[in-house]
């Protein structure tokens, strides 16, 4: 049974940071010297907890599209108002679901649009360049889906799961453009025990790498936070949104559970599968579109 008086759950309960995060980040960094732009792939859902500092110092010299995907999961108007506040920083966002038709003219056209003067200049050289673009950003963003979705067909491996993508590789997506798929990499410290929670509900860390009864709790506290009528009516729990979040989320787990029959032998709580199911069912928006941060 899951400890509700656990703490720490991001130092405690997560190994986030595996050695091929820190390969990943030199690679990075040295094929940053061969790219004209970076696309930074953010999830919607997360957009700051999903900001990687060391990525963005990495490639603050080049021109950065900021692209919140999975739109079609998050709330659409924190999506509108995280849009409009990095606009107001001067920074190039594009908001789309790299699963649809529309993504792929939103990108060409933000590529197109913040390499123009260097376009411009090759052009009156005479010079036809082949224009290079990397695309970075934490695990299981939707980089390479993105990429595929350029690609017009399947060039970079895809999953709904962290790490899926391997090796920095480079993609042929036109004639006059290439694109560096890179593996998902996360930090070694996060600022907060809050943002570790909201990456691993979002599945940029690994579940097997999660006490996942004791993300069950965090996720299902979050959740009365920011989605207190969502999870209500989800669950059909008894609580109102007025006093959900005073209710320990440990009674909540175990009142989802009695309520879905995720039950054992003699009704004893299923906490495993009851924790898998509210994960999944927030990742695919059955419990609404909800934006963590």
């Amino acid at each position: 049974m899951p400890n509700n008086e656990e703490k720490g759950f991001a130092s405690a309960h997560i190994n986030w940071f595996p050695g091929h995060m820190h390969k990943t980040l030199r690679e990075i960094e040295e094929k940053l010297k061969a790219v004209d732009a970076v696309i930074y792939v953010l999830d919607a859902r997360a957009p700051i907890s999903s900001f990687n500092p060391k990525i963005d110092s990495l490639a603050q010299k080049k021109p950065i599209i900021y692209c919140l995907n999975k739109a079609d999961l998050a709330d659409e108007n924190k999506t509108k108002f995280f849009k409009q506040k990095l606009e107001g920083e001067n920074k190039n966002v594009v908001v789309l679901s790299a699963n649809t038709n529309s993504a792929k003219t939103a990108i060409l056209k933000a590529i197109k649009t913040a390499l123009a003067a260097k376009t411009e200049a090759y052009s009156k050289k005479g010079i036809n360049r082949v224009l290079r673009v990397m695309v970075v950003g934490v695990p299981n963003t939707g980089k390479s889906t993105l990429i595929n979705m350029l690609a017009e067909k399947k060039k970079a491996e895809t999953g709904n799961k962290p790490g899926v993508t391997k090796a920095v590789s480079w993609v042929k997506v036109a004639d006059n453009l290439e694109i560096l798929d890179t593996p998902g990499t996360l930090w070694p410290k996060f600022e907060t025990n809050e943002q570790a929670v909201k990456l691993a509900m979002i599945g940029s860390i690994k579940d097997d790498a999660i006490d996942i009864a004791s993300l069950g709790l965090e996720a299902i506290k979050m959740l009365t936070l920011v989605a207190p009528q969502e999870l209500i009516n989800r669950y059909l729990l008894k609580e109102t949104k007025a006093n959900i979040a005073e209710i320990e989320p440990l009674e909540i787990m175990e009142e989802i559970a009695k309520n879905k029959g995720f039950l054992l032998k003699k009704g004893e709580i299923d906490y495993e599968r009851t924790t898998k199911a509210v994960l999944s069912d927030y990742r695919s928006a059955k419990i609404g579109r909800i934006t963590l941060d």
